[in-house]
């Protein structure tokens, strides 16, 4: 028993020694021989100028001595030539009742077809279509369009109330209508004078005095003119209704320091980001590139797009892309040249070095951006190794 006990301890002093063993050697090799990987991580680096310039479009202001008027355009509605953009009314009393009679059709047109689709029969129906008036409703806000917006709550007030009454009581109620109806026209005869559109294009309730300002007056324009329009206040004309905006393109003539204007040189297109009045970056043509004076130059430039988004902009501020660099980071301690001068890298594939060739994109110090045929983001790029070499045994 006590021999057993013995050898026991011995085979235990022995296991305990052998583990001492190994653990100084792992610790003699650890010091002597570190080993670290990294991941590699895809990026991407922009290079932007912050800038502030003036917008130009083809524009028309639309006025009217009469204080009494109703717009017939939500904003960014498209008129032709002659089509009607407002109506005039004698006095304040005569709009209302040309509003109210307004309503009233349209809640009449409303409750009829209610009646004749037997709406109240089949709920589902009317489910659906009063789900359909609220998006609908909440679109025209969300877009500006308060006259769209006003008729569109008026309908989806009349489809409610029809989910809660029986056919009876919507006849009932189309009676109430038509007898206002009769009686506004009887007693009254409120008959605006049209106001018609002078060009077809977009219209906007938004004036500020500056739609006589056109692309052409920006051409040849100075930054100290331009400095000049940039701290100039206008206030819109008397009498404003709104303004049309005619054509496609717009322009925007912006300062930029000398230093940016030489980055994008040779460049026909630039891409600029205007923030809150457009969320995505649009494409502008180069349309002048001016005269470096005082450190800075005027850039001109023009764009087909996003009209109808950008009609009630004009001294903005704007970010302009000068450069965009994508690849994949690797730290600076990961980057090898073999002896022709190609840059690589060792990657820990299973237990094996192995080497991956790269191409350096940009330095930044710490770390470089590179790409590469066969370097993907994710894998473990060796950063500490002694002896390092292809397919050695490693981790």
């Amino acid at each position: 028993m006590k021999n057993s006990n013995l050898t026991l301890k011995i085979a235990c002093y022995l296991i305990f020694a052998a583990l001492l063993v190994w653990l100084g050697i792992y610790a003699y090799q650890a010091l002597n021989d570190p080993y670290r990987t990294v991941p590699v991580t895809a990026m991407s680096r922009r290079e932007t100028a912050q800038v502030r310039g003036i917008v130009a479009r083809d524009e028309q202001v639309i006025t009217s001595v009469y204080s009494a008027v109703s717009i017939d355009l939500g904003e960014g509605a498209r008129v032709s030539a002659g089509g009607a953009v407002a109506e005039a009314f004698s006095s304040d009393e005569a709009l209302h009742r040309a509003l109210r009679r307004a309503e009233l059709l349209a809640e009449a047109e409303e409750l009829t077809a209610l009646l004749a689709d037997n709406g109240t029969e089949n709920s589902r129906q009317m489910d659906e279509g009063i789900q359909a008036g609220i998006r609908s409703l909440r679109l025209s806000v969300s877009d500006g369009d308060f006259a769209g917006a006003e008729t569109q709550a008026a309908a989806l007030q009349t489809q409610v109330f029809a989910v809660f009454r029986s056919p009876d009581e919507l006849m009932s109620r189309l009676s109430e209508v038509r007898a206002e109806l009769q009686e506004l026209e009887s007693r009254y005869n409120d008959r605006g004078d049209l106001i018609t559109a002078p060009i077809s294009g977009l219209f906007s309730s938004s004036v500020d005095g500056w739609e006589d300002l056109s692309g052409k007056d920006l051409r040849s324009i100075d930054p100290a003119g331009l400095s000049a329009l940039l701290e100039e206040e206008r206030s819109a004309p008397a009498w404003a209704l709104g303004k049309l905006v005619g054509g496609v393109k717009w322009y925007y003539a912006l300062l930029i320091g000398e230093e940016d204007a030489d980055a994008l040189y040779g460049r026909n297109n630039l891409q600029v980001l205007f923030g809150c009045y457009y969320g995505e970056e649009l494409t502008m043509h180069v349309e002048r590139t001016g005269e470096a004076v005082d450190g800075q130059r005027v850039l001109l430039l023009s764009c087909s797009e996003a009209l109808a988004d950008i009609m009630g902009m004009r001294k903005q501020d704007a970010e302009i892309l000068i450069s965009e660099v994508s690849g994949l980071r690797i730290p600076r301690k990961g980057l090898h040249v073999d002896d022709k001068g190609n840059p690589f890298v060792y990657v820990q594939t299973a237990l094996l070095a192995e080497k991956k060739p790269v191409r350096v994109l940009a330095d930044y110090g710490d770390y470089y951006m590179v790409s590469s045929d066969t370097l993907r983001a994710g894998d473990e790029v060796i950063v500490s190794a002694r002896n390092l070499y292809e397919g050695k045994v490693v981790g």
